[in-house]
């Protein structure tokens, strides 16, 4: 009863975060490029989603248009690109977007971007260290592949987790990553191959940015609590004012 209960009330939650923004569809620029991926299967995700509209760009021509006004016509900007050495010169892009307060989602792999500027970690409010980049191997971050993770929800009040509850995932885990101790939990996990927090909000300067680890692959997309983890998150990132 009490389950029930909190699950109605979270709905409610969600739909008036939705109402308080007049219900306007959410416009979301979708950045790839780096890392291959089950590409239709991404995009069909993508379409899937209720009150959205989506434009993809891949690199190099994503970064011309972040740097541009051609991104203010976009509420949120999602982040599932791989591009580990990213020059220096470009974090003055992520530094107009956090200026202008443009919300952010930073899916899976796009943890590992911009392994030279320590900027991208306080954004993102972690990070994943590839070895090549550090060489300190106590803090090389792993990756495995195939894994039935456990997620939990950590927060179940949340407007991102709302209709979520604990779930398992067929997903790539990551290990040993840096997380930055105040960020607001989301999800989490106990499995051994997986670093304990899978989803969390980090505020950096005027921005609200949103990291989920989990989406490697069709077999991901395809869970239902994925779907909706993702859909709630691009409603919530919209409705937040930049």
């Amino acid at each position: 009863m009490k389950k029930c209960v909190h699950q109605v009330l979270s709905i409610l939650i969600l739909a008036l975060v939705i109402l308080s923004g007049c219900n306007r569809p959410a416009r979301v620029l979708l950045v790839t490029g780096g890392h291959d991926f089950d590409t239709a299967e991404f995009y069909s995700l993508f379409a899937s989603i209720e009150n959205s509209t989506f434009d993809t760009v891949s690199h190099p021509r994503a970064m011309e248009i972040l740097a541009t006004g051609e991104v203010d016509k976009y509420n949120v900007v999602v982040f599932y690109d791989y591009v580990p050495g990213m020059p220096l010169d470009d974090s003055l892009v992520f530094l107009g977007l956090a200026q202008k307060g443009i919300p952010m989602l930073f899916l899976h792999h796009a943890l590992c971007n911009f392994q030279n500027w320590d900027g991208y970690r306080q954004m993102v409010g972690g990070k994943y260290t590839i070895p090549e980049f550090q060489s300190d191997s106590t803090l090389h971050s792993n990756y495995r592949h195939d894994l039935d993770i456990p997620v939990e929800v950590l927060d179940p009040d949340h407007p991102v987790t709302v209709g979520v509850d604990d779930f398992v995932i067929h997903d790539e885990g990551y290990s040993n990553i840096q997380v930055n101790h105040d960020v607001q939990p989301l999800l989490g996990t106990t499995h051994p191959d997986c670093a304990p927090l899978l989803a969390w909000v980090n505020r950096y300067q005027n921005s609200t940015c949103l990291c989920l680890l989990l989406g490697h692959d069709s077999a991901a997309y395809a869970n239902e609590n994925f779907r909706i983890l993702l859909h709630n998150s691009i409603q919530w990132l919209s409705h937040e004012t930049h």
